[in-house]
């Protein structure tokens, strides 16, 4: 009996471990797939170890596992990351409660494996609220497909459509097992059939998280920084570019659009979206901008990131960082004091 705390503990341990890393560092898709990932292998994990042990007719597969809550999170994190949300970081405090949620699965099981007097009234206190999964789970798969749908248009993320299709997949995968249990149908027989379908889901997340990682290497191949000397020279006659509209274009795609943004945002993604030779920018930037791209896109950050904290005082020098598309705070501070010479705290009041 004991292995199976150790099993419930282990799991959430681990799990909760890596929701706290990831507040921390934010690496957008790519991060999110991986833990939604381990979140699936443990969550299966664990219900494989109370079958086989237990079999289905036991009281213990009846209080199900706590992880899966955290799935309807990811998602919702995945896709606001995708229609770049300003909000998408208040997502973290949704943890704690979810978080709750796992601690109290693994005192119910802890109480019924010890045979405890209040066992039953802690094992009903669970699944009277964890009956509502459901309505949760499908609550935010409609919401993920809504946005991913409504701001389809301005999401330029690779894999975007690969999981739009995705998340309806799960979504209609869930609707029909919920209406075979509204039905009265037998369960049973057609978990074995959602088991199938859900490895087919899981199949299809990790073919996005490869899809992810293989675009996140081709944007750091094309990284113009080590090679812009380069870049720069082959141009045997420079007078060719029209280095003022090249400057109005970057000046006017900073002031008007708000990609820059976006944590992983690129000199390539720049160059698509100017229709303008990579080289010509970054000769652009440091001859006529006296910068280069990263100095500048960091500068208009931080302005940006000024501008909402005039607007708001109050809100979290951190998460602002973040949503402004500051990947660590060092970063971001290093580059506040090269442009005020001054703390955030400093500059409002």
């Amino acid at each position: 009996m004991l292995y199976i705390i150790m099993v419930v503990v282990l799991q959430a341990l681990i799990t909760l471990t890596l929701l706290m890393y990831l507040i921390r560092n934010r690496e957008s898709v790519l991060n999110m797939l991986l833990l939604y990932i381990i979140v699936v292998v443990l969550d299966m994990g664990y219900e494989y170890f109370i079958i086989q042990r237990f079999g289905y007719e036991s009281v213990l597969y009846e209080i199900p596992g706590s992880l899966r809550i955290f799935k309807g999170l990811i998602f919702l994190y995945i896709t606001t990351y995708m229609i770049k949300a300003g909000w998408k970081d208040k997502l973290k405090y949704l943890i704690v409660p979810l978080a709750l949620v796992v601690i109290h699965h693994v005192i119910s099981l802890s109480a019924k494996i010890f045979e405890f007097s209040w066992a039953d009234i802690a094992i009903r206190s669970y699944k009277s609220y964890f009956i509502y999964y459901t309505y949760y789970w499908v609550g935010c798969l409609s919401l993920c497909l809504y946005l991913l749908i409504k701001y389809r248009k301005q999401i330029n993320h690779p894999v975007a459509k690969n999981f739009r299709y995705l998340v309806s997949y799960v979504l209609l995968g869930v609707l029909i097992f919920w209406g075979v249990h509204l039905l009265g149908w037998s369960t049973i027989r057609f978990q074995k059939i959602y088991s199938l379908l859900f490895l087919i889901q899981f199949g299809w997340i990790s073919y996005v998280y490869i899809l992810t990682y293989q675009n996140r290497l081709q944007d750091q191949q094309q990284n113009p920084e080590p090679s812009m000397s380069k870049e720069t020279y082959q141009y045997k006659d420079l007078s060719k570019i029209d280095f003022t509209s090249v400057e109005n274009a970057i000046v006017s795609f900073y002031q008007n659009c708000q990609m820059y943004l976006d944590e992983e945002f690129t000199l390539d993604q720049l160059s698509r979206q100017l229709k303008i030779n990579k080289a010509e920018l970054s000769i652009t930037f440091n001859k006529h901008l006296n910068s280069n791209f990263h100095e500048y896109t960091n500068r208009c950050r931080i302005q940006h990131f000024r501008q909402i904290l005039e607007e708001d005082p109050s809100a979290s020098v951190t998460d602002l960082a973040f949503q402004c598309g500051f990947k660590s705070k060092s970063t971001f501070y290093k580059y506040f004091k090269k442009e005020f010479d001054c703390l955030p705290s400093q500059l409002v009041h």
